[in-house]
């Protein structure tokens, strides 16, 4: 396919209602990696069920940002504290919804072994930066949210905007396309299999590509109907022979909800 065409394809699905919020260079990415398997009569079709795999599924129904900030304001006003606030918002992405129950201990537990970090980058963060508040960290610590969902970014942007915090922010990024700053620590929670799904051999490219001393991954224990398949152990045996040849010392924890592996790199 011409240049020109997979520009014109790229712009075409960018300009899709469906697509319009999502991250350009993911776009272009998955096109151009489309193109290198199917034939060019498929490209289009290909790229948006990718698309609709890596991005589209997370959520049930596409949330209305606008009216949830609204909400979200009026919450506060009213004297709601914020973690009230927000747990209405993490039900409405399966990833975060899964976590509520484990938030209480989730972040003491993983930063327990790292220490406190002065940064953490969360990548593919999702609406995962609203446990922002159960993280606990001081006032000199940061948090950075990367994500391909543009009109997530500036929602979220917003919230913290309103509580006036200066010590999360968002930005556009993928960790297919781009590369970060290092960090202290890195989040990829829940991110590895979509890698592979996207990518044969992605995962691990991407650990090794980050510049922190600790990374946090971690994988669904349940599908996404609910059912548990033996998946902690079948996550648990692949991470292990993704990371087999490296000398990286790693610490399970296993949660009601989710399975972490510490990595220190």
């Amino acid at each position: 396919m011409p240049k020109d065409d997979v520009i014109e394809l790229v712009e075409k699905i960018a300009a899709s209602r469906k697509y319009r919020s999502l991250y350009p260079k993911t776009i272009e990415r998955v096109v151009n990696d489309c193109l290198l398997k199917y034939d060019k009569n498929e490209v289009e079709k290909r790229a948006r069920n990718l698309l609709h795999q890596i991005w589209g599924a997370y959520y049930g129904r596409r949330p209305n940002f606008k009216k949830l900030l609204e909400h979200f304001e009026d919450d506060i006003k009213s004297g709601r504290s914020v973690e009230e606030s927000v747990l209405p918002i993490l039900c409405l992405q399966s990833s975060t919804k899964e976590r509520i129950p484990i938030l209480d201990d989730f972040y003491s537990r993983i930063f327990s072994i790292t220490g406190t970090p002065k940064l953490i980058i969360d990548s593919a963060c999702g609406l995962n930066p609203l446990t922002f508040f159960w993280m606990k960290l001081p006032e000199d610590s940061k948090y950075i949210g990367f994500d391909i969902d543009k009109d997530q970014v500036v929602f979220l942007t917003s919230i913290f905007k309103f509580l006036g915090n200066k010590q999360v922010s968002l930005g556009l990024g993928d960790v297919l396309v781009d590369n970060f700053i290092p960090a202290d620590v890195v989040f990829m929670l829940k991110l590895l299999p979509s890698l592979e799904q996207q990518k044969k051999g992605a995962g691990l490219k991407v650990i090794e590509e980050q510049r922190c001393r600790y990374l946090v991954v971690s994988y669904p224990i349940r599908s996404l109907s609910g059912k548990q398949k033996g998946m902690a152990d079948f996550y648990t045996n692949q991470f292990y022979g993704l990371i087999k040849t490296k000398p990286w010392r790693v610490e399970k924890l296993m949660f009601a909800t989710e399975l972490v592996l510490v990595i220190e790199k």
